[in-house]
């Protein structure tokens, strides 16, 4: 990836301050390859993977599964850091497929 994606729906920039991506718009199913290769290009140089949903207005159930796939592949001390806005129901999504133990997924409030 070099530095951004972008569709019709879709933005995912690289955050300025931490290793990480913002993302914007509608995160379909579609999206999972970008995603992923956005957030594995920052895997190995960061101790802490930030990745901001809080200018996302739809999040797929696959593309949740991407975060919980890479946050499963991380190595602790390193972990995934999810800033979402609580519309998007990310912990209850969690809890409700027994993702919430992750303990290389911190899930915070944007």
């Amino acid at each position: 990836m070099r530095g951004y994606f972008a569709d019709d729906l879709l933005l995912i920039l690289p955050t300025s301050d931490t290793d990480g991506v913002c993302v914007f718009g509608e995160v379909l199913g579609a999206h999972k390859g970008a995603l992923a290769m956005a957030l594995n290009a920052q895997r190995h140089a960061a101790q802490e993977i930030t990745i901001d949903l809080t200018g996302v207005h739809y999040l797929a159930n696959s593309a949740l599964e991407i975060l919980v796939a890479l946050a499963n592949n991380l190595q602790p001390p390193q972990r995934l850091l999810v800033r979402a806005a609580p519309e998007l129901a990310i912990q209850e999504r969690l809890t409700a497929r027994g993702w919430d133990g992750i303990t290389t997924l911190r899930l915070v409030d944007g």
